[in-house]
């Protein structure tokens, strides 16, 4: 069966995915984007818990661990806090258009004084995970976790069905909608094949 949308609720096989309600939400939505995010950690856990802490004043509507596991945060008829400013094609306050999922990715990295690639957190993360590529809005080069498949695939699935359900006009990045403050996903995020397969290409 798959990934399917109930009540604007997402659905694995027919069960409901484990929900952990955010504070952080207002107003209804009729999304008109999907813009993905990386969460800049190395755990869903601690994505969970920052993104429905009051004081976070941050949210999504879903986090999507490195194996694929998915928890929902907001109704998908509700606004989310993830966007924060932003604007495309002449619409300011993404937040109010778009459905937005966060992928547990460190995100962009640089090597400590041992050699090792940590992010801003000092979060270490193994060679065999990173890339080094130049963003399209920086000047030189870091390093990037890379996305395993298992995740990759369940955004593919899950991005599939919001699409069906909801049937937005596109599938952004963070870094689209903010450019200069962000840089999420990254060059590790394979966008352009994301992007075909989510709205309906092979």
């Amino acid at each position: 069966m798959g990934y399917s949308i109930d009540k604007h609720r997402l659905k694995k096989d027919g069960a409901a995915v484990p929900w952990t309600a955010s504070p952080n939400h207002g107003g209804k939505l009729k999304p008109r984007f999907l813009i993905m995010h990386y969460t800049g950690g190395k755990s869903a856990s601690g994505a969970i818990s920052w993104l429905t802490s009051p004081k976070a004043e941050a949210s999504a509507h879903l986090v999507i661990d490195r194996n694929g596991a998915v928890t929902q945060l907001v109704a998908f008829d509700t606004v989310a806090w993830h966007a924060g400013k932003s604007s495309w094609n002449g619409l300011v306050g993404l937040n109010a258009w778009s459905i937005g999922i966060e992928l547990v990715n460190a995100g962009m990295l640089q090597r400590n004084e041992t050699g090792e690639w940590v992010n801003w957190a000092g979060n270490v993360i193994p060679p065999a995970e990173v890339i080094v590529a130049t963003h399209t809005h920086k000047k030189t080069p870091a390093g990037w976790q890379t996305y395993p498949q298992a995740q990759l695939e369940a955004a593919i699935e899950i991005g599939r069905a919001l699409k069906s359900a909801y049937d937005f006009d596109e599938v952004l990045g963070h870094e689209d909608i903010a450019e200069g403050r962000k840089v999420d996903t990254g060059p590790a995020f394979p966008m352009i094949s994301f992007v075909s397969r989510v709205m309906g290409g092979a």
